[in-house]
């Protein structure tokens, strides 16, 4: 295979090229060889003729979009990223070195074999989604999630690559010749109309992305006229897909028109998992429970409150302070048909439901927003026609109850925990429980050990079981000599609040 122009055969005195495997209007990728590590690699050129198209800025530009991936893939270490090893500049052009994954693209495998088996898709979506909620916790937006940077290797793992090069909003931007450049088909409908990319955009990204999966084309089609299929992105009106089966509930949350309606990626991740494995029924009562409140400002939330990964992305910000409005009104009609439900059977049963049916998933529905009190306040006084006129009297009962019955998630837990590490051990000790705390050597010896590392990297974090999550744990010491350890987490409520209640390696 000829290359437009002619490459040197060793880049950087150490990288071989072997095979052109891919290319595009920017660049080009190689398989090749690492002759010091004497493994495979794949290398990604910017290509000569692109750099020079736009003139010196448009070289410039091309040249700092290249090395933004560099240091952008540098910082995300997980099984479900392609992993970026080495930045080469060679004759004044960059070259980035990265994993090699023998795979083909998600688009490649559609265009070869057609639509996939819903649950297979859901398979797929989880991987990508365990990689797009370790970026968005590190602060990255991938901004450009489609079937062509999906790649699904020979051995049957899903990794996400091209971070960086290309925004989703470039895409849509007049040229100077006033054409559109690419295609908005995997474009959020917020994107179309103006707003910056954001973690919640990844994950529309992400159902637009399975909904082409399953039915073989995105979800607004694809129109030639780019104008006209922009403005269907804006409009945000989604076909229901008719092929999805099980993976419908969770793909209609993904592809929700307003960002806040949207699943964070851990969520969709979490969600997806139990649509791969057959649990449809537990997956379409999770899905039918309204998100969560947004919380945007802190990386993790206090202790006692349940963890939201989705604040952690730096442009998280881009979600409108009152987005929480439309959950709130939702759960106070999911609140109202409960109870209208309970009233049916009398006052008294009632308020003996209420207290013990905070474990179902209807019940959890006005956990989280304790300052809302004024709907649990009606079901206490129509008990007021029982016997007893004491039982109704304590209306905060069932908000205190339920409230502490509100489930933690627990990989995002581990995850915001790891986020503190190796800088805030005071934030990240008060995670601990006192068993915990115990097992790190106490706290002068867990200081001790985090002042020795330059960084701590949590990969493929995973649900394995009711608050217990399964990680791999990559130790890099300042004096060198990185690590990579299996553990096991237990996540709990303890003290008024969760904690990783202990943790053992496996």
């Amino acid at each position: 295979m000829n290359a437009p122009e002619d490459p040197p055969t060793r880049i950087g005195d150490r990288y071989r090229l072997e095979e052109r495997i891919g290319a595009g209007a920017m660049g080009a990728v190689w398989r090749g060889t690492d002759e010091l590590l004497n493994r495979p690699v794949a290398l990604k050129e910017l290509l000569a003729a692109a750099s020079r198209g736009n003139g010196a800025e448009g070289a410039e530009e091309a040249r700092q979009r290249l090395m933004r991936e560099g240091r952008i893939g540098a910082r995300l270490q997980h099984a479900h990223v392609i992993s970026m090893f080495d930045v080469v500049i060679h004759e004044d052009r960059p070259w980035l070195v990265m994993e090699y994954l023998p795979s083909q693209s998600l688009a490649q495998v559609l265009a070869s074999k057609g639509p996939m088996e819903p649950r297979a898709a859901a398979d797929m979506g989880r991987q990508v989604a365990d990689g797009l909620a370790a970026a968005h916790l590190a602060g990255v937006v991938h901004r450009d999630v489609k079937p062509g940077n999906v790649l699904i290797g020979e051995d049957g793992r899903v990794k996400l690559t091209d971070f960086g090069v290309s925004r989703a909003v470039d895409d849509v931007q007049l040229t100077r010749t006033g054409l559109i450049a690419g295609t908005p088909a995997f474009l959020a409908p917020e994107i179309a109309r103006g707003r910056e990319p954001a973690a919640p955009s990844d994950v529309f990204a992400l159902g637009a992305t399975l909904y082409a999966a399953v039915e073989g084309i995105p979800p607004f089609g694809l129109d030639e006229n780019a104008y006209a299929l922009l403005h269907k992105v804006a409009t945000g009106e989604v076909d229901p897909p008719e092929q999805a089966g099980p993976l419908m509930p969770v793909l209609m949350r993904l592809l929700a028109k307003e960002p806040e309606d949207r699943p964070t990626a851990a969520q969709a991740r979490d969600q997806l998992a139990l649509v791969a494995t057959g649990k449809d029924e537990y997956t379409a009562t999770t899905v039918v429970a309204p998100r969560p409140t947004v919380r945007t400002a802190a990386v993790l939330p206090p202790r006692g409150a349940e963890p939201n990964p989705g604040t952690v992305v730096g442009a998280a910000s881009a979600a409108p302070a009152s987005a929480p409005a439309r959950p709130r009104r939702r759960r106070t009609a999911v609140l109202a048909g409960v109870l209208a439900a309970l009233l049916v059977a009398g006052g008294i049963v009632t308020a003996v439901l209420l207290n013990q049916s905070a474990g179902t998933p209807e019940a959890q529905v006005p956990a989280t927003p304790t300052s809302e009190p004024a709907p649990t306040t009606e079901p206490a006084t129509t008990t007021t026609t029982a016997p007893s006129t004491t039982t109704p009297t304590p209306t905060p009962t069932p908000t205190t109850t339920e409230s502490s019955a509100a489930p933690v998630d627990a990989v995002s837990f581990v995850q915001g925990y790891y986020s503190l590490l190796p800088g805030d051990t005071d934030s990240a000790w008060a995670l601990l429980s006192p068993q915990a705390q115990s097992a790190s050597g106490g706290r002068s010896g867990y200081d001790n050990f985090y002042a020795g590392m330059e960084s701590v990297t949590l990969q493929d974090a995973r649900s394995a079981g009711d608050g217990v999550v399964d990680a791999t744990v990559v130790f890099d010491p300042r004096d060198g000599g990185s690590s990579s350890e299996g553990y096991r987490f237990v996540v709990a409520e303890e003290g008024g609040g969760a904690v990783i209640q202990s943790f053992g390696r496996r």
